[in-house]
């Protein structure tokens, strides 16, 4: 599955002492997110396109994972694709 970001004038981000706060102004709502969340809705949103998990690990320049963790950073990276999928911010993309 491929995945997309709200464009980048849809989000507002400010970072106070390592807290990242990112508005939608599309439903209005302001979430806090930590460093690892932010740089994957940050890559999505630099992307030409939709992105699949593989290619975000790629370009999230992770630390080289053995097997077991190369499998946690795809579940990582998952589980905040759905919550933010959930809060408005991605959404899937079909092709």
């Amino acid at each position: 599955m491929r995945w997309s970001s709200l464009s980048a004038d849809a989000i507002a981000w400010r970072e106070f002492d390592g807290v990242i706060v990112v508005r939608n102004a599309r439903t209005g709502s302001t979430h806090l997110l930590e460093r690892f969340p932010a740089q994957v809705l940050r890559t999505l949103m630099a992307a030409d396109g939709p992105m699949n998990v593989p290619e975000l690990e790629a370009r999230l320049r992770l630390p080289a994972p053995s097997d077991e963790d190369g499998a946690q950073w795809s579940t990582a990276i998952e589980e905040v694709l759905r919550d933010f999928n959930r809060l408005g911010l991605v959404e899937p993309v079909h092709r």
